[in-house]
């Protein structure tokens, strides 16, 4: 594994940063999710997918379904679960078919209201309501497939708004990798290829320092 990747790019819990300069990103289970769906070797898949599922096991809360951004909670402003976090752990769960604990992270959201606090677990805070990309992700991976084409619409919506926008795009990306969305997969290159030629371009432009494992790989294709 050490001579594929580069593991200054790897943080504590085995997960990918996007620079040398983290330590332990918030957005590394996110990146992590990106370069599993982007890589073709199985075997650094399957390490990968079985370090964010350790990761996600740390991170669960008193409450099913509610889930802290990090094991290091340190209950301040920035330890709040992000819809960047939570999409991030969906995918994983959906790719390694962890249908009942799916199941709990839609049904937690459904009965706070779509409301997502981790420091006040089992709380309704409306200062934390939880995107809607996020909410109709987690349904659509809990079964719910009348939302797929909410989905769809979130995810063309993302690659068309904010022309210049790297971050949302690849989020979008990364929920229709998850769930094989071919059709709006398709929709949605037609829409980058206008704008950025290739996602790959668009990978390039957010992860920016050459040696990432994930800039490494767009690299290489």
């Amino acid at each position: 594994m050490n001579d594929l990747i580069n593991t200054n790019y790897i943080n504590n819990y085995g997960l990918i940063n996007a620079k040398i300069a983290d330590i332990n990103a918030e957005n590394s289970p996110l990146w992590t999710m990106e370069f599993i769906l982007i890589s073709e070797d199985k075997v650094i898949k399957e390490h990968f997918l079985s370090k964010l599922k350790e990761y996600i096991k740390l991170c669960k809360t008193s409450r099913e379904g509610l889930y802290h951004q990090s094991p290091d909670l340190h209950e301040n402003k920035d330890d709040y679960t992000s819809p960047d976090q939570l999409i991030a752990f969906i995918a994983c769960l959906k790719l390694i078919g962890e249908v009942k604990i799916l199941n709990s992270i839609f049904k937690y959201l459904l009965l706070h209201l779509m409301t997502y606090n981790n420091l006040k677990p089992g709380k309704i805070d409306f200062s934390r309501i939880m995107q809607p990309a996020a909410v109709v992700f987690s349904a659509v991976c809990a079964g719910h497939f009348y939302l797929y084409p909410l989905l769809s619409l979130i995810c063309i919506y993302s690659c068309m708004a904010k022309p210049t926008q790297t971050s949302g795009r690849l989020k979008a990306w990364t929920m229709m990798k998850s769930l094989d969305m071919k059709i709006t997969l398709t929709i949605c290159n037609k829409i980058i290829g206008k704008i950025w030629k290739s996602w790959d371009n668009v990978f390039k432009e957010y992860f920016k320092e050459s040696e990432n494992p994930i800039r490494v790989l767009i690299d290489k294709r």
